[in-house]
């Protein structure tokens, strides 16, 4: 082999060492952009479970309370336990019966603009209705309530 052809063959693998260091640097700086944005999506759904398991807490004191109507509270709350990030692997409404019962009886009433629209009659005869299965259902809520008080993820 000549002189010429070894220096050929070095220069080569010099190349190559060198980009296969390169490649390596760049594929270490993409698994740490997948790790920073794995974490960063994890703050921000724990941010928002905190958020949410916050507002349970309070609607639970409210209820508790009685400056939040059982009715509203447990519409509130059901919907609530939806978008908490464990929801699929925790069964809420098995968890929380009484809450889930009254909120199933009651979320199909018209709300805000809707019930304005309604004639008084209809809004009568819904309101009647959400009062029976209020005080049907309202000590069970209160007690489901209060053991939401100190309510978090893990409970």
């Amino acid at each position: 082999m000549s002189v010429v052809t070894i220096i050929l063959i070095t220069l080569a693998l010099l190349i190559l060492a060198g980009l296969s260091f390169y490649a390596g640097k760049l594929l270490m700086q993409v698994k740490q952009q997948q790790q920073q944005a794995e974490q960063q999506k994890q703050k921000i759904k724990t941010d928002r479970d905190n958020r949410l398991i916050e507002s349970i807490q309070t609607i639970s004191h409210a209820m508790e309370s009685e400056q939040c109507e059982i009715s509203e509270g447990a519409l509130r709350l059901a919907v609530l336990f939806d978008h908490l990030s464990n929801a699929q692997q925790i069964n809420y409404p098995k968890k929380y019966p009484a809450i889930h019962a009254l909120n199933d009886k009651i979320k199909h009433f018209a709300i805000l603009e809707e019930r304005k629209k309604l004639e008084k009659k209809e809004r009568m005869r819904q309101d009647f209705q959400r009062l029976q299965a209020e005080a049907e259902y309202k000590e069970l809520v209160l007690a489901e309530a209060i053991e939401l008080k100190g309510f978090n993820l893990n409970s």
